[in-house]
């Protein structure tokens, strides 16, 4: 009877030990990280956020990241940084003066893009509070966003791309390249604004 027990015990040892508790956070989580934690995409590269991420973060982040998910450029970004190699460290700062920003990150980073056993760090800056007029008709429907998700959509794809060209060892300036603009305008086009300037003064 005692070794019946003791076996059952063990069992219940080893059950728990290997099952992931839900009261456990990740300590170093990876890829993109938003309140904390990591998020998480399906087969399709849709996000799906956490309660906690839901809770600390504003309704049209979380929308513009989905939207953004939904395009070609968004689906391949997302693939390429849903690695434990990279975080993007997202954070919301309603004082910041544009959509987005995409801080360039130290020397060390950039040099160590090409190293697959190095974790690359960046940082990505979103105000989804960035005002916009709802008393003025939006007359410049293919370059100005039209909602708060829309224009957490753009400033994701935009900051991204920033990202992107960091993570090949490529240091600023990026807007007056070529390359860069031509992404850009790909990116803004697949989100319906075709015609949304990404420059020095739209940061």
């Amino acid at each position: 009877m005692q070794s019946r027990i003791a076996i059952a015990c063990f069992l219940a040892i080893g059950f728990f030990a290997t099952e992931a508790s839900p009261f456990i956070r990740e300590r170093n989580p990876r890829a993109f990280v938003l309140a904390g934690e990591r998020i998480r995409f399906d087969a399709n590269l849709t996000p799906q956020f956490t309660d906690k991420q839901i809770n600390e973060s504003a309704e049209a982040t979380r929308a513009g990241l989905a939207k953004w998910a939904s395009t070609e450029h968004g689906r391949r970004f997302i693939a390429r940084f849903n690695r434990d190699e990279y975080e993007v460290l997202i954070t919301e700062n309603w004082m910041e003066e544009g959509i987005g920003r995409a801080p360039q990150p130290g020397l060390a980073t950039l040099v160590a893009a090409g190293d697959h056993s190095k974790i690359k760090a960046y940082d990505l800056i979103l105000n989804p509070t960035f005002n916009i007029p709802r008393s003025v008709v939006n007359v410049y429907p293919l370059r100005q966003p039209a909602t708060p998700a829309d224009q957490m959509a753009a400033a994701w794809a935009g900051e991204m791309l920033h990202i992107y060209f960091y993570s090949n060892g490529i240091s600023l300036p990026h807007h007056q390249r070529a390359d860069f603009q031509q992404e850009w305008h790909l990116m803004a086009a697949e989100l319906g604004l075709p015609n949304m300037p990404h420059a020095d003064d739209d940061e």
